[in-house]
Order: C-alpha cells, then sequence, then structure tokens
C-alpha cells in the first residue's frame, strides 16, 4: 500500500516535471522569435563581374512595396521598375591607370523601394565589366640570327582575372613556328630559333573570372637571318646599302629637279671606294643644259627622327672629271622630306666646291624637327662649268645624333 503511494506520488511529480520544462521550453522558443524581425528589404544581383557583351538578373525580394525604381549605369537599360529584370552590358566599364596596370572603377546600379508607409530604403551595386580578352604581346626582338634565343612577353590588357585565387585557373598558351620549344604556358617564355625564316606567333589567353579567351596570330612575326642584323641605334642609316658593299641600288634614286628619273645612271662601282669593296657612283652629265641643272640623288634609307635635335651627316665623296674646262665640281648636302623628296630643307643645306680626282669626307651638322627624312646629295651646272661630265662615288654615308 505504501508502496503503491510512493510510486503514485513519484507519477505525480514526473508528470508536474515534465510540463514544468515544456513552458520553460515554450518560453524559451517564444524569446527567440520574438528576436526576429521580417525582412523587409531585399535586392540581388546573379553577379557583379563580368564580361562586356554578358547580362545581369537583378531581383528585387522586398516585402510591402509601394514603388520601385531601378537605375542602371552602362547598361542596355537605364531604369526600371520591374521585381526582376535583365541587364546587359555592351561596353567595358571606365579604369584608371595604364597597360596591365589599369584598374577596373565599375559601373553603379542602384535600386530604391518606398513603403506603404512611406519609409524608403536602397541598395547601390558596383559592377565590374571587363573587356574582352584580346591577346597582345612583344619581343625583345624581333629580328635576330639563327641560333638565337628570344622572349616574349604577354601584353594582353584584362587578361589575368581580379582575384588572386582566380587567377590560378587563368591560362597561357603560346605556339611558336619554327621555335624551341613549340608551346608554352609561361607568361614570359624564351624561344630558341635554329633554322633562318620567317615564323608566325600565336598566343590563346583564357581569363577564369569573368569568363573570356581570345586568340591572336602574328604572321611572319620572327625573322631568323643567316647573318647578324643590322644595328641602326647608333648610324640611323646603317641598315640600308649605304656604301655599295650590298651590290644593289634599290636604296637609292636620282631625280632631275625639275622631274626626270634620272636612276638609270645610278650603279655600283667595285672599282672605286673609299673603304671595304665598292661604292655607289653616280653619272651626272647635263651638257648643254642652263647653269643650276640640278641632279638629285637620294638615299632612300629613311630615318626617323623622334626628337628635335642636331644630326651629324658624313660620307666619302669622289668626283672623277671627265670635263675638262674646270678641275672642281659642286655638291650640296642636305636632308629631305621623306613625303615630299623634292622639297628640299634650305636650312639643312651645306655647299661644297670640291678638287675632283680624290676622296673627300663631308660632314654636315644641322637641327631637325621630329619627321622621316632621305639624305640628298645635290650637284649642278656651275656658271663657270656648264660642260660638266662627271662621275660621282658616294661611299660610307652615316647619320647620328650630336
Amino acid at each position: 500500500m505504501k508502496k503503491n503511494k510512493i510510486n503514485r506520488i513519484l507519477g505525480f511529480a514526473s508528470i508536474l516535471f515534465a510540463i514544468a520544462f515544456i513552458a520553460s521550453s515554450c518560453e524559451t522558443d517564444s524569446n527567440v522569435l520574438d528576436g526576429i524581425r521580417e525582412v523587409s528589404f531585399k535586392a540581388t544581383a546573379n553577379k557583379l563581374l563580368i564580361t562586356e557583351g554578358d547580362a545581369i538578373t537583378y531581383k528585387d525580394s522586398s516585402l510591402s512595396v509601394e514603388s520601385r525604381l531601378w537605375t542602371f549605369e552602362g547598361g542596355d537599360i537605364t531604369a526600371s521598375e520591374q521585381e526582376e529584370i535583365s541587364v546587359t552590358y555592351n561596353d567595358p566599364s571606365p579604369s584608371t591607370g595604364t597597360g596591365t596596370n589599369r584598374i577596373n572603377q565599375g559601373f553603379s546600379t542602384n535600386l530604391e523601394i518606398m513603403h506603404p508607409d512611406g519609409s524608403v530604403e536602397s541598395n547601390l551595386f558596383k559592377v565590374k565589366v571587363f573587356k574582352i580578352v584580346e591577346p597582345e604581346f612583344i619581343a625583345d626582338r624581333t629580328t635576330d640570327m639563327f641560333g638565337s634565343t628570344i622572349q616574349f612577353f604577354d601584353q594582353t590588357l584584362d587578361g589575368q582575372s581580379t582575384f588572386d585565387e582566380a587567377r590560378l585557373d587563368d591560362t597561357v598558351f603560346w605556339e611558336f613556328e619554327g621555335g624551341s620549344p613549340a608551346t608554352s604556358t609561361e607568361r614570359n617564355p624564351f624561344v630558341t630559333y635554329d633554322t633562318p625564316g620567317t615564323y608566325d606567333v600565336k598566343l590563346t589567353v583564357g581569363r577564369s573570372v569573368p569568363e573570356s579567351m581570345g586568340t591572336t596570330t602574328v604572321e611572319d612575326f620572327i625573322n631568323i637571318t643567316l647573318l647578324p642584323p643590322c644595328d641602326n641605334s647608333v648610324n640611323l642609316v646603317d641598315c640600308g646599302d649605304n656604301d655599295g658593299e650590298g651590290d644593289s641600288i634599290v636604296d637609292w634614286q636620282a631625280l632631275l629637279t625639275s622631274g626626270p628619273d634620272r636612276t638609270d645612271r645610278l650603279s655600283v662601282s667595285t672599282e672605286r671606294a673609299s673603304d671595304g669593296n665598292g661604292s655607289i657612283r653616280f653619272n651626272y652629265n647635263e651638257v648643254g643644259s642652263p647653269a643650276f641643272s640640278s641632279n638629285d640623288v637620294l638615299f632612300k634609307e629613311a630615318f626617323v627622327v623622334d626628337e628635335a635635335g642636331n644630326y651629324s651627316t658624313t660620307f666619302d665623296v669622289y668626283g672623277e672629271l671627265m670635263s675638262s674646262s674646270n678641275p672642281d665640281f659642286v655638291i650640296i648636302l642636305s636632308y629631305r622630306n621623306a613625303n615630299a623628296p623634292l622639297t628640299h630643307i634650305g636650312s639643312t643645306e651645306t655647299f661644297y666646291r670640291l678638287v675632283g680626282g680624290q676622296w673627300h669626307n663631308l660632314e654636315n651638322n644641322k637641327m631637325l624637327n621630329p619627321g622621316t627624312y632621305f639624305v640628298s646629295m645635290r650637284m649642278w651646272n656651275p656658271p663657270w662649268h656648264q660642260d660638266l661630265d662627271a662621275n660621282l662615288f658616294f661611299d660610307e654615308i652615316s647619320v647620328v645624333r650630336n
């Protein structure tokens, strides 16, 4: 009897404890729920980093919206009141800096909503639109002798992802016709060319974020020669046949000032040279023409002046006079604008009266403005020697900046 009573008391106590626990639990849950408020404003975009031509989907999930206004900088749609909308960006967003150091500043997208109670909420998105990947590259040189090693440099704008983590998935793939290695995944590889010829270079660049891939091929980008290439870093006209050693007059032209071509009077001489085995020979013969009948011999290896300054031209000349009335001849050394070779630049002229039958070294120091020029050797019938008939030999032309 006592035992049953004790069991009933214990059972009743258990029920009371359970009720108390449930009540306590309910009170706790009520407090938690009291701390949660419904979200009244929620604006989302499915992405914020894109490539030009791509679209972004915007969505307003806000509650109790009386009115809404989206505004899209740089998008094909400038404004909208829709709850969900897709906007295309056809142009990259503005950037600061230059080259591969450019920083994308992004476009602004704004959502502003008004609730029925008159309260206003807004949200600003910064959208970065990147250019499609268009690979660009350079090399430390594009002409060299066979067996040489050339380094290439990836210069692609917007070719790498914005974040370091994403750059791990970026790709670079080079293809080198005639080179060793034939392919490379390094960004700035070294390549050796063992056989003379001209070779294409192809570069494919893939950006992972935002995704884009492009390929550029430059035909005949690399020229590998059998002999060492010329160097015009000092003598600006050293890459042409400035001394007849190349046995060619392709870089030369002779004109009568009034117009007729006299290039057929040019040839290469292997009999007379101030240095080496050759020179350029020109026959001046305007017998019977008025005094001052001019012939212009142009060395058409154009040189470029990037910055105004003093430039010095030197060359050797020999006059072989066939006429006998006077032992000397006249030459005017000057520069001509490569785009108007018959328009002499008077401020660059230097006059020489020279004795025939010997070599002379002539020098002309003149100020030149930026432009492209030819070296000109002008000769004419002097009043005292109108029957001038002479072979003139030109050798070792040089143009250097002082």
